[in-house]
């Protein structure tokens, strides 16, 4: 069968962990790319959950973004907080 040579970049991090856990496993990146392609292709669908953040995450995190956000000056401040809401 023909094969197709992908070429991708990866965060060196990412990559060493990823290849540590798969070695663990028995398994090359090669390996377990096809075996995550093949899943795509047998269930149409990635294997895994992709969400799309609501409308009050989406505005929490434009927030957070724009430094819009409330600061404390300890965990325990923050959760005094909390309390009182």
């Amino acid at each position: 069968m023909p094969s197709t040579i992908i070429n991708t970049s990866i965060d060196t991090e990412i990559d060493a962990k990823a290849r540590h856990v798969l070695s663990n496993l028995g398994l090359s990146m090669n390996e377990a790319i096809i075996l995550f392609l093949n899943n795509i292709v047998e269930s149409k669908k990635i294997p895994f959950s992709i969400d799309l953040p609501n409308k009050e995450t989406i505005a929490a995190i434009e927030d957070a973004r724009n430094g819009n956000v409330e600061r404390y000056s300890s965990l325990e401040a923050m959760w005094a907080d909390l309390d009182d809401d």
